[in-house]
């Protein structure tokens, strides 16, 4: 089941969680988690772009940059919702940001950085018009960091 809603550019996908995700303690393997937000991905390029987000090796877009906080372990068998947004939008780059919520709380927050590659030298190119302003018309940019309390400070939360 996948939304985007009219006035909202957060791309909502509920995502199985498989038996075989699990591993020996009991909750899905970090490395799987990498494919649930590969499969988030999938569908909101789907979602926002038509056609031109269905994978093709003609005119590949390939992940870069994968940054990713685990927040809490993922269970199987509750439901699984990934929220999923275009953070930013480059010449030949995206970056789209992720949340993997259950028990109605984030467990995973992640970045990919997405580049469009030329097939034929696998070098960057730039990304199609139509998909660079499709995209542009989904940006939800990235919220502004709170102030440090002081110089030099770091804020920890548990």
């Amino acid at each position: 089941m996948s939304a985007v809603s009219p006035t909202s550019t957060v791309h909502t996908t509920v995502l199985p969680v498989r038996w075989s995700d699990q591993d020996l303690n009991r909750h899905v393997n970090n490395a799987r988690v990498v494919t649930l937000l590969e499969e988030a991905r999938l569908s909101a390029m789907a979602a926002w772009l038509g056609q031109d987000g269905v994978p093709d090796p003609a005119r590949p877009r390939v992940v870069v940059s994968l940054a990713l906080d685990y927040l809490r372990s993922i269970d199987h068998g509750p439901e699984l919702t990934a929220r999923v947004r275009v953070a930013r939008v480059g010449r030949s780059s995206c970056t789209v940001a992720y949340e993997l919520v259950q028990h109605g709380q984030v467990a995973v927050r992640a970045r990919t950085v997405l580049v469009q590659t030329d097939p034929a030298t696998g070098r960057s190119t730039p990304l199609p018009d139509r998909v660079r302003a499709a995209l542009a018309g989904v940006v939800v940019p990235e919220p502004e960091p709170e102030p440090e309390t002081e110089p030099g400070s770091v804020t920890v939360r548990a």
